[in-house]
């Protein structure tokens, strides 16, 4: 039987990732809004784990994840993600206001949450599929 914390943990912080933020400046509201479509790829197995308790699907190769064989290939794919994301982000800096300063903490705060909630997804792909 899996460890239910890492689950009680993910489903704790997963809509502090995915929420849509109140931002306050235009400039890093269009950079969210550019970003989205990797939130969005992110958001579809991290939800299927926080609604079913796994992401089966993405193993069944189809596309987006035809190359994803194992939770090592999933955690690759997140972390591309991610990587992609936080350029993003890096491209918005300097901010040139406070209200630019805080909305990127924010960003920044979200960007975190993601890979914590991609670390635990891996954890839990690799117990449920016993490669861990």
């Amino acid at each position: 039987m899996l460890d239910s914390m890492p689950l009680e943990r993910f489903k704790e912080i997963f809509w502090d990732a995915f929420h849509r933020p109140k931002l306050v400046s235009s400039r890093i509201f269009g950079t969210w809004e550019r970003l989205e479509h990797l939130n969005d790829s992110l958001s579809g197995p991290l939800f299927s784990i926080y609604e079913n308790g796994n992401c089966d699907y993405v193993f069944l190769r189809n596309p987006p994840f035809q190359d994803i064989h194992s939770p090592d290939d999933l955690m690759d794919w997140f972390q591309e993600i991610l990587r992609q994301y936080a350029e993003g982000l890096q491209a918005a800096t300097p901010p040139t206001s406070e209200e630019e300063t805080r909305d990127l903490q924010l960003l920044d705060y979200q960007l975190d949450i993601k890979a914590e909630l991609c670390e635990i997804a891996y954890e839990l792909c690799a117990a449920r599929l016993g490669t861990n």
